[in-house]
Parts: structure tokens; sequence; C-alpha cells
């Protein structure tokens, strides 16, 4: 296994970038979804790379001192490899040096592999959104992270 790496998210990446999210929730995100985001200006979307493969991705909005993650994957040949923890790091490094302070997610309840990555990367529950999944009827647990109160010592 090489090193991973990470770079900006491009469209010609969406191939890749929709085979992972097909895989990985029930309510997939659509190509438009993800070129939207690519073109918003508060918008950062970024990919896992090792060599021309991508293995994960995250996007995020930054408005003011306050990120929202707005979408974490990793393919699931890949999971625990340590590559969702690396696109957090990042994350966190880019949006630090413009000024955030805090960072947001929903996640599903039943999703408890993405809910231990969160905890163990600092983020603590704050919120139920009820039926947020309507796919499933499925409720959003909202994490932050105010990055004062950060524990984790990554």
């Amino acid at each position: 296994m090489n090193e991973i790496s990470i770079r900006e998210m491009r469209p010609q990446d969406l191939y890749q970038v929709l085979y992972i999210e097909k895989r990985s929730f029930p309510t997939p995100w659509t190509r438009m979804m993800f070129l939207y985001e690519l073109h918003s200006p508060i918008s950062f979307a970024y990919v896992a790379t090792e060599e021309k493969e991508i293995w994960g991705y995250i996007i995020y909005r930054l408005v003011a001192q306050e990120v929202h993650i707005m979408n974490l994957a990793v393919h699931p040949e890949r999971r625990r490899c340590g590559i969702g923890t690396a696109l957090l790091q990042f994350c966190f490094e880019q949006s630090l040096r413009r000024g955030a302070v805090l960072f947001l997610l929903e996640v599903r309840e039943s999703n408890e592999a993405a809910i231990n990555l969160y905890r163990k990367m600092g983020f603590t529950p704050s919120a139920i959104r009820r039926n947020y999944y309507r796919d499933r009827g499925e409720d959003a647990i909202v994490m932050k992270l105010l990055w004062g109160d950060r524990i984790y010592g990554g």
C-alpha cells in the first residue's frame, strides 16, 4: 500500500467519487449535487488518493468561523485504514488557517463506525434531528467540535 495524498476534487474525479458514494449511503448524492459543491464559493472538496485511485473524499462548507461537513466517505475496501481520519485532519488544518473554530456535521444514528470516528476526532453529540433521513425515517445526530474544547491529540 502506497502513501495516501489529499488534493482538491475535480469534475473528472466524479466517476470514482460517485462509485464510493453509491456504495456508502442508502440515498447517495447525485452528480449535480457534487458539481454544485465544486462550484460553490463557500465549499471545499478534497479526495484522498493513492496513485490514480480515489479512496475517499470530504466536502465541507466554511462560513465565517463555522465549518459544516457536508459529506465524508471512504471506499468500503479501505475503511479503518486511516483515510477518514486523514481527511478530517486535513479539513481541520485547512479550515483553521481560514479562521474556523466550530465544526458541525450530521450522522445517521445507526452509523456506528462514523460516530466512533467523529468521537475519536473530538466531536460530541449536541442535538438530534428527528426523521432527518427520510429514506428510512432515521434520526440524525448533530455532532460538533469547538476547536478550543478539542480533546483529540492528533
